[in-house]
Formats: structure tokens, C-alpha cells, sequence
């Protein structure tokens, strides 16, 4: 280990940083921070009632899918989003707060493909994997 003499000299050669510029780098990483901790609570608003939307989210993925729609039955959907990108090509919407995808839509290239807020008529044929959407035959607009 150096001695003191030894170790002050160290000390000295080092290249010396102006203290305006530690305390401005200091300054920035505090705004940063502080900006991507605001950035965070921004996304989920810590509101009563996000705290009751995010509930009844829970609550509805929750629930056995027989509650929201039957295998089997003919039901009216709205059409939220359009998914002709997929292969093969299906549209989303919801019934009863049941994500639901339908295949077999009309081909997105002919004059009859569907768009989004269009009704149509599904019947519902199978449930994911985990009970929290289901899947749907189209069978006509509404």
C-alpha cells in the first residue's frame, strides 16, 4: 500500500473536474428520474376509478367464459378492430366483455370486407386456452 506522501501525489495527478459540471450531471440525472417516474404514473392514473375499471377487469377474466357467451349460440358483435394482416384474416370485438375473435370474414380485398363499428353475427365455437376470449365463425352482417 503507498505511503501518505505517495498517495496525496496520486491524489493530485488526477485530472480535476470543475464542480458546476459534477453538480449539472447531478442536476441531470435527477431530472431524468424524475421524468421517467412521472412517465410511469402517467400510464396508469391512480384514480378511484381506474381502480375500479382495473377491478373489473380482474373480475371478468375471472369468470368462466359459459357466462359471458355459450359454444353454440348466435350472438350480434360489433366489430372493435380489423385484423386482415393475420393469416387467415379475423376481426375482434366483444360479447358480453368477452374478447372475441372471428375468422372466416369476408376477404379484405372484395367489396364486402368488414370495418370497424360494423354489426355482425357470430357463432361463438371455441374458448382460448386460458378462458379469457373466445373464438367465433362470422355468419352475416347483422
Amino acid at each position: 500500500m503507498p505511503g501518505g506522501d505517495e498517495l496525496l501525489s496520486m491524489i493530485d495527478s488526477l485530472p480535476s473536474v470543475d464542480p458546476w459540471l459534477l453538480g449539472a450531471g447531478a442536476a441531470g440525472l435527477l431530472v431524468v428520474a424524475l421524468v421517467v417516474r412521472l412517465g410511469r404514473r402517467r400510464g396508469r392514473p391512480n384514480t378511484a376509478a381506474q381502480r375500479t375499471r382495473d377491478r373489473a377487469h380482474r373480475e371478468t377474466q375471472r369468470r368462466p367464459p359459459e357466462e359471458a357467451a355459450t359454444k353454440g349460440e348466435t350472438y350480434e358483435l360489433v366489430v372493435k378492430q380489423t385484423q386482415y394482416d393475420r393469416v387467415p384474416a379475423e376481426v375482434r370485438g366483444t360479447i358480453n366483455g368477452l374478447q372475441t375473435f372471428v375468422r372466416e370474414v369476408p376477404d379484405p380485398d372484395r367489396s364486402d370486407a368488414l370495418d370497424a363499428g360494423e354489426t355482425i353475427r357470430v357463432l361463438v365455437t371455441d374458448y382460448g386456452t386460458e378462458g379469457t376470449t373466445a373464438q367465433a365463425e362470422f355468419l352475416g352482417r347483422a
